[in-house]
């Protein structure tokens, strides 16, 4: 990919007091989801580039993985569906902490683009690789970022547990986010694909 095509972009950059106060507001759903419990923090790199991969079933997955990373070890910045960045309120707190579109419905080179950017810049980018909430089809955008930005990936689960019986819209239940060990950034697209793949379900 030509640097000339890289550098004629704007990269997508946290807002320094936007991205901590985001981060804080993010523990009222979480609390009121029923709190979280993270682990192997270890796994997430501090001042080098990474690809945080993981499953997306509910809505606030990305939020709750970057909320599961403290602001002070790195700011999480995802690739979200550019839909999200027309809705009022939602757009501009995306913007805001870092997080840039793509266009599901295609091959889209620009957001690969600003991936690359954010990892060159030693930051880290959060992607799901299902595309969708339950997308059954792996796409394999995750391998050629970390292959291409030459950053690990870093795999990650992410659930919410309710008791049984409980109410929707009540607080109940109990977040988890677990990272798994970094996979290094080698290999063909469809053999890491698969790898992180691997490495996922085992976290569950």
């Amino acid at each position: 990919m030509p640097a000339s095509a890289l550098s004629a972009e704007a990269m997508p950059v946290p807002h320094p007091l936007a991205y901590p106060l985001v981060h804080a507001l993010v523990s009222l759903p979480v609390a009121y989801g029923g709190g979280l419990s993270v682990e192997g923090l270890e796994h997430v790199p501090h001042g080098t580039p990474a690809v945080i991969a993981g499953n997306h079933q509910l809505a606030l997955d990305p939020f709750v993985i970057g909320y599961a990373v403290p602001s002070r070890l790195a700011r999480v910045q995802f690739m979200a569906k550019q839909e999200a960045f027309t809705w009022p309120l939602v757009g501009p707190i995306l913007r805001s902490v870092g997080a840039f579109p793509v266009d599901r419905t295609a091959h889209d080179t620009r957001a690969v683009r600003q991936a690359i950017r954010v990892l060159q810049a030693g930051g880290i980018v959060g992607i799901f690789p299902q595309g969708t909430r339950g997308g059954a089809e792996l796409h394999g955008g995750l391998a050629l970022i970390a292959l291409r930005g030459r950053a690990p990936i870093v795999p990650v689960r992410v659930w919410h547990e309710r008791p049984t019986g409980l109410r929707r819209g009540l607080p109940g239940g109990h977040w988890y986010v677990r990272f798994g060990p970094p996979l290094a950034p080698e290999g063909s697209i469809r053999g890491l694909t698969l790898r992180w793949e691997n490495a996922v379900a085992v976290l569950g």
